[in-house]
């Protein structure tokens, strides 16, 4: 059977040039989307509100239930996933939104059905932006509304935000979450999108708020929409405009700011304890890393020992501006031949400043070129000889050269050579 319509299908061109140029940001709201009689199919098949599929970052019981196991729902379900893998859907919404190479989460993370009750209401945010299993990068949001009847007093809508850490300058788009209409939009740091909290009258407050979200993802993206992975984050609703000097509160306004403050102290505590996971994590790699570092020694050839592990040197070799090893000849030293390379990043011919066993030298090497520097120092078996480097250029690749490499660089140890 056809799932979206093929008069939808036939208005690719038309679809793609309100994508482009839609505002705040890009995305396209295509109403009768689907056929209508398969959309009633997935309807009548949404699965009930359950608590266990309802809990949200803290553990507890909220408002919204979601469902990723979507192919376990129901044959109408299980249809529709099969044809959201199909390159017929991924090529109509490539063509849609410009973005070429649409993958499928066959996860569902983060997406399947929703279901919002009365007083639920989901803060602008932009979403996670890597797929936590794929590491793939999350392209686009598409969102397929099932409710027959939507008012928008009820509040509800889908908001789509130029800025919402300034709600007085942002620019805002509404979106009711009717029946049969669907919304595409990118995910970008800047795609801020939420709604606002649902205010059903006393005569509708079984109805709730169902929706079917599947998102896709590429492999790569344009570096200049690229950025660090991290969750979905979350700008709080400021106050209520009720809230005014000499205004008398009344039931529903209460209501309103309690509402609030609960899930501005839910989003905190939930950041709160994922900041002690990643401070946890952070102590343990440190601790990774300061071990590999104990272990690491300078490439050494001959007859020598390093007491211990070298200061100012990467287990990859690069120098930061200062290098010390400690060196214990087992045989007499009659000279230590470094080769070196020094890259073309640096501002200038580089000048090392070196010191071994009291003596000192100046070793000039230009920009990109290798270079071996012998230093005539004598060494008596089991005497204890300290090398110092200091250089006089260093550079930070993500300075440079787009690198994320935030190191202070000088120079490449590429051997030490104890001459006998």
């Amino acid at each position: 059977m056809d799932f979206v319509r093929p008069e939808i299908l036939a208005q690719r061109d038309a679809l793609a040039d309100t994508f482009r140029n839609a505002q705040p940001f890009r995305h396209v709201v295509i109403d009768n989307c689907f056929a209508p009689a398969f959309c009633r199919r997935i309807l009548d098949d949404f699965p009930r509100f359950e608590d266990r599929y309802a809990l949200n970052e803290m553990g507890e019981v909220s408002g919204k239930a979601v469902r990723m196991n979507v192919r376990e729902i129901s044959t109408a379900f299980s249809e529709f996933d099969l044809y959201l893998q199909t390159s017929e859907f991924l090529n109509f919404v490539s063509a849609v939104t410009g973005i070429p190479n649409l993958l499928y989460d066959a996860d569902y993370i983060g997406g399947g059905t929703h279901e919002n009750r009365d007083g639920q209401g989901l803060d602008a945010h932009v979403d996670f932006n890597y797929h936590p299993k794929t590491k793939t990068h999350r392209r686009l949001n598409l969102i397929l509304y099932l409710n027959h009847e939507w008012d928008a007093s009820w509040g509800g809508a889908l908001e789509l935000h130029s800025d919402p850490w300034n709600p007085k300058a942002s620019q805002t788009r509404q979106v009711l979450p009717l029946f049969n209409r669907a919304v595409i939009f990118e995910t970008t740091e800047n795609s801020w999108h939420g709604f606002s909290g649902i205010a059903l009258p006393a005569d509708r407050k079984a109805v709730s708020r169902k929706s079917f979200a599947i998102y896709l993802y590429t492999k790569e993206r344009p570096s200049q929409e690229t950025a660090a992975p991290h969750a979905t984050i979350y700008v709080p609703d400021s106050l209520p405009e009720c809230v005014t000097l000499g205004k008398t509160l009344g039931a529903e306004d209460v209501v309103q700011i309690q509402q609030r403050f609960v899930r501005m102290r839910t989003q905190l505590r939930y950041l709160y304890d994922r900041e002690k996971q990643f401070g946890a994590q952070i102590a343990s790699l440190e601790h990774a890393l300061q071990e590999a570092r104990d272990a690491y020694r300078v490439p050494l050839q001959g007859y020598a020992m390093q007491v211990q592990s070298p200061q100012g040197v990467w287990i990859d070799g690069w120098v930061g501006g200062t290098m010390e090893v400690t060196l214990q000849p087992t045989r007499s030293l009659r000279a230590l031949e470094l080769k070196l390379w020094v890259p073309e990043q640096l501002d200038g011919d580089q000048v090392l400043n070196i010191e071994l066993g009291g003596q000192r030298w100046q070793h000039h090497v230009a920009r990109g070129a290798h270079s071996s520097a012998v230093l005539a120092a004598k060494g008596g078996v089991g005497d204890m000889l300290t090398l110092r480097v200091e250089a006089e250029r260093s550079f930070v690749p993500a300075q440079s050269n787009g690198s994320s490499d935030t190191r202070n660089l000088a120079w490449r140890l590429l051997s030490v050579i104890a001459r006998h």
